[in-house]
């Protein structure tokens, strides 16, 4: 049993149980709102510590779970605690799930899974998004100075390396839809990547290189792709692409610097697959939540 499983028990309670929904929600919103607030005060990973962010991140985490905790007491039935208890117990904890150790609270599993240090709501997005418009939305919290000067420095902060993902991913949509061929292969291919990083998550025993492996399988698999299409694909198409693959080479998250770095030879697909790779993808989240609850 994985977490995802505890949180598909959960979305069980939560329809049966609408109070305990609406405590869920507001511990949700409290508790999101305080990890962008250390986003947003900080350099995230680039300006402190890694290991020092984490804690913090945990520090929010474990006093979100308490409260919500303190609130939702006595509200279920003593048998549906029990239940809840019982699947918790279950798990094979890692360090992270540790953390619903602390406390006997159903909906704790679903608090922590959205409590993750990962998507900024505010980064501009959309498909007109360019470069310029999503600096523009994040310059009053960038830290690195990228947004004001438009100077890439060695590393990007947090939200800049955000707002160069989202510019990065609407200009491949761009180019794509001038080549719906190779736009359709390279969905098929990255929504194969989100099923099987999916069913990566739902298996606690999974090391962390079996995740590397998919991921370096979806670089090789775009590769070929773009090589097959290269008569269809011209260099004029890709000058801007180019541009930000550049820019999201400068990132302050190592894996997604890290795809980015080889946007040359993984061609088209690439812009999409760093976001897909990070943890805690929004994308991947929701597809293993619903595996989880179709078990």
């Amino acid at each position: 049993m994985s977490r995802y499983d505890l949180i598909g028990v959960e979305t069980q309670l939560f329809e049966r149980y609408p109070a305990l929904a609406d405590r869920h929600a507001n511990a949700v919103h409290a508790g999101a709102a305080k990890i962008r607030g250390l986003i947003e005060r900080t350099d995230a990973v680039r300006g402190m510590d890694a290991d020092a962010f984490t804690e913090h991140v945990a520090s929010i985490q474990r006093t979100a779970l308490a409260g919500y905790a303190a609130s939702v007491r006595g509200i279920l039935p003593g048998e549906e605690v029990e239940r809840w208890i019982s699947a918790r117990d279950a798990l094979k904890l890692t360090a992270y799930d540790a953390l619903l150790g602390e406390v006997d609270a159903p909906g704790a599993a679903s608090l922590l899974d959205a409590l993750e240090a990962v998507n900024d709501a505010g980064t501009a997005s959309g498909d007109q998004t360019t470069l310029d418009q999503a600096l523009d939305a994040v310059v009053d919290r960038c830290s690195c100075g990228y947004a004001s000067t438009r100077n890439l420095p060695k590393r990007t902060c947090y939200v800049c390396a955000q707002a160069v993902t989202a510019a990065w991913n609407a200009e491949e949509r761009r180019v794509l839809l001038r080549l719906p061929a190779v736009r359709q292969e390279v969905d098929r291919l990255l929504d194969e990547l989100v099923d099987r990083l999916a069913e990566i998550k739902l298996n606690p025993a999974a090391e962390w290189s079996v995740v590397e492996h998919a991921q370096r399988k979806a670089r090789r698999r775009l590769a070929r792709l773009n090589r097959a299409a290269r008569n269809e694909i011209f260099d004029e198409m890709l000058t801007t692409w180019r541009e930000l693959a550049v820019a999201a080479s400068h990132d302050s998250r190592p894996i997604a610097r890290s795809v980015a770095k080889g946007a040359k030879r993984s061609g088209l697909g690439t812009a999409r697959l760093s976001a897909v790779a990070l943890p805690g993808n929004a994308v991947v989240e929701e597809r293993a939540k619903k595996r989880a609850q179709t078990r």
